[in-house]
């Protein structure tokens, strides 16, 4: 019969089929929302970050065009032309003048600014910034006017990175090698960038820092210095492919989590402004909303598993109660009992079940009762019966000893056979003690070793195994086959060995002798032959002891027939404890 799969099986896999195209649709459809939310964050953040960097690159921008404001100031213009012979009250009047319209200036911006003028003529400096010290030497070095130089500056707040760039007039000289009349210097600190930086953190879960190729890069405060110079050497891996990206957006990896990248070049300072995003903080509005959804799958399949054992505990398990319980039937245990009824329908066809198995069982137990009645009838009729050859050798044993005047041997002789017909022919009481069995083998044993002296026989009994109960007659009809089937066909001395010992579940009782024994083929058959429920034709052999010793003490109980040592057969009488 092949392999069926069972009911609670099939639900199971129902159930899978049910979810897996569920989870297929949804891990697609996140999927898609994912990189459709990838897209869209990318393109908010760029916009968000060029707005910045628009309003970075007017306000320097701003900062420039006042740089020519100051130029064609009409004090600063007179400076250019002072003479450092002129007296000292006038040239610290014009100073004091220009240096007011400096700070006027300077008040104007947002970010905190410095304005310096500077004229060769004169070797006069008018500052906003009074820490740093101005001559033509300063300016030679450091002129700057294509671009917004980053260096270090000295300030009143100390020494501090700042963007510096200057104006000279005339504006347009013919002679490039004129040297100029003025020089205006415009300069904003780093930290100006640093808080539009910060306001630009505030409700974003980015990163946000400037860079340039070979500066250090300027970041906001309570930022990750190690994973911006991280996200530095990547985008300078970029810029090696790209030397001049002016904007986009790409994704990178740092200790193996994604970032979302955008980065916008400004055109006044030449400054990238990068902005970097972890994709899990990102994502993780969509993330929690699978993880919800992943655990409502998992309560599904928790709860879809519940329902299927629930089916399989009242229903499955009955079913395979019952197919149990039959094949048990079939098997011929005919006591067995479906003992666990479930609360449901099931319990109506268990009890009827149990019902049927009982019927049956009384049914068995009658007609075996009848059969073991009229094997006890047999048996006393057996008992009753005398054996006519042995009575005859008896007699004519008698009559010898009497024409030879052997008046002792007579009398011993007529006492062992008394006493064993006075035993044999008892029928009211059919369980014995092992001490009056084993008195019975000793006068059957001695009367033959009367009548043949080569027939010799010992015991080894456990003196505690002599008050043991069994049945009348077990012993009797294996010494009867070991002397009449063993010493017929045995020449010289005949020896006959019984022997009992406890075991851990009982006792074993054997009797064996040194006769010729017997092929292994007729040995297999002698055994075959116990078992068989067929009638042995009135007989007292060894299938009536071995069906005996099962119904007194058990199915583990029985005969057990072997090759003895001593050369003929061992027939042990095996005694289980507690079998029936």
């Amino acid at each position: 019969m092949r392999n069926r799969v069972n009911i609670f099986t099939r639900i199971m896999i129902v159930i899978v089929l049910m979810l897996v195209p569920i989870f297929l649709m949804y891990n697609s459809s996140n999927k898609t929302s994912t990189d459709v939310v990838e897209q869209e964050l990318l393109q908010v953040n760029l916009n968000r970050i060029r707005f910045f960097v628009e309003q970075m690159n007017v306000e320097a921008d701003r900062l420039w065009r006042a740089a020519f404001v100051i130029a064609t100031d009409p004090d600063a213009v007179q400076l250019q032309f002072r003479s450092s012979t002129e007296p000292t009250y006038s040239i610290l009047e014009s100073k004091r003048l220009l240096l007011q319209k400096l700070d006027m200036q300077s008040t104007t911006f947002e970010w905190d600014n410095e304005f310096t003028v500077y004229s060769p003529l004169a070797n006069l400096a008018v500052s906003t910034n009074s820490k740093q010290q101005y001559d033509l030497a300063y300016f030679n070095d450091h002129l700057s006017q294509e671009r917004w130089d980053y260096r270090h500056i000295f300030t009143e707040r100390g020494v501090e990175q700042a963007f510096v760039r200057h104006l000279t007039t005339p504006f347009e000289s013919p002679n490039r090698s004129t040297e100029p009349n003025m020089f205006v210097e415009v300069t904003f600190a780093s930290e100006n960038l640093v808080n539009m930086l910060d306001r630009f953190m505030q409700g974003s879960v980015g990163q946000p820092f400037l860079y340039h190729p070979g500066l250090s890069p300027i970041i906001p405060h309570g930022s990750e210095p190690e994973l911006i110079k991280a996200m530095s050497e990547q985008f300078n891996r970029i810029q090696a492919s790209d030397p001049e990206p002016a904007d986009g957006s790409v994704k990178m990896n740092y200790h193996n989590e994604p970032y979302l990248v955008n980065y916008v070049l400004s055109s006044t300072l030449g400054w990238y402004l990068v902005d970097f995003q972890p994709m899990k903080k990102v994502l993780e509005p969509i993330a929690h909303s699978k993880r919800k959804f992943y655990e409502a799958g998992i309560l599904l399949l928790v709860l879809g598993v519940a329902s299927a054992a629930l089916l399989y505990r009242n229903v499955q398990k009955p079913i395979y109660d019952l197919i149990g319980a039959v094949k048990s039937l079939r098997r011929g245990q005919y006591g067995h009992r479906i003992k666990r009824w479930p609360n449901n329908e099931f319990a109506y066809l268990i009890e009827q079940f149990n019902l049927m198995s009982n019927d049956i069982q009384t049914l068995i137990d009658k007609v075996y009762t009848e059969q073991l009645r009229a094997k006890e009838s047999s048996l006393k009729h057996l008992q009753a019966q005398i054996n006519p050859h042995f009575l005859y050798n008896n007699f004519a044993y008698i009559q010898s000893m009497a024409q030879l005047d052997r008046t002792k041997a007579i009398i011993a002789f007529t006492q062992h056979l008394s006493q064993y017909y006075r035993y044999t022919t008892r029928t009211e009481q059919q369980l014995t003690s092992l001490a009056d069995e084993m008195e019975l083998i000793r006068n059957y044993l001695e009367i033959h070793r009367m009548q043949s002296e080569r027939l010799q026989y010992e015991e080894d009994m456990e003196d505690h195994l002599f008050k043991m109960l069994m049945p009348r007659l077990l012993l009797q009809p294996l010494v009867e086959n070991a002397v009449v089937h063993g010493m017929e066909s045995k020449k010289g001395e005949f020896r006959v060995l019984i022997t009992g010992h406890h075991t851990e579940d009982g006792c074993e009782i054997a009797v064996e002798d040194n006769g010729i024994g017997m092929q292994e083929e007729r040995l297999s058959l002698l055994r075959y032959s116990l078992n068989i429920q067929a009638s042995e034709n009135g007989s007292l052999g060894l299938r009536n002891v071995h069906q005996r010793l099962k119904h007194y003490f058990g199915d583990a109980s029985g005969l057990s027939i072997g090759q003895s040592p001593l050369g003929g057969l061992k027939v042990t009488l095996v005694i289980k404890e507690g079998g029936n």
